[in-house]
């Protein structure tokens, strides 16, 4: 019974979940100076629709320009409008862009802009969204999970061993006809 225990508690250990890895994430945005960001080409509105990520995510953006001017996608994480070097930014794209990065230990909502100006218009008056990036995802830790389990499966049949040989030992004492109980102390 003892050894039917620990199997089982093994058994639930060795196909326990272990931590979520990073997030492959796929966003498709379409800009226009004009309108501002979509998720489709009719769906284009200032500011442009609302987005969520987390830390460690690997983020693939598919920037399409509704207008061929030159565009640059950013994340404004200091709100100066301005794309600096920590500042996931995108290249240049005038029509499409497929655009890797992986989001990195920044939590909070921020803004998404454009920051490229092509001519007369100002693309950070129209082209922006908000962004929230929370922190990295992680599943529930496994129910026997981590350094602990050899000692817990090994608590665990210690106890039954104890119990069995307790029980054992009374039940054999109180098998044996004419045995008088223990004198009360």
């Amino acid at each position: 019974m003892a050894l039917g225990i620990a199997a089982a508690l093994l058994g639930v250990s060795a196909f326990s979940t272990p931590a979520a890895a990073a997030n492959d994430v796929g966003i498709t945005l379409y800009g226009s100076r004009a309108a501002g960001w979509g998720l489709t080409n009719t769906t284009v509105t200032s500011p442009g629709p609302p987005l969520t990520i987390h830390v460690g995510d690997n983020v693939t953006l598919n920037l399409t320009s509704l207008d061929t001017l030159a565009h640059r996608w950013f994340i404004d994480y200091n709100g100066n409008n301005v794309s600096n070097g920590a500042e996931p930014t995108s290249p240049n794209f005038g029509t499409a862009l497929l655009w890797n990065f992986t989001v990195s230990n920044v939590t909070g909502t921020f803004h998404y802009r454009s920051d490229r100006t092509a001519g007369p218009g100002d693309d950070l008056a129209t082209m922006w969204g908000n962004i929230t990036i929370l922190a990295a995802q992680t599943t529930p830790p496994p129910l026997l999970g981590g350094e602990n389990t050899v000692l817990i499966v090994v608590g665990v049949i210690v106890i039954i061993v104890a119990v069995i040989a307790f029980a054992a030992f009374f039940w054999r004492r109180m098998g044996k006809p004419g045995t008088p109980p223990p004198p009360p102390q």
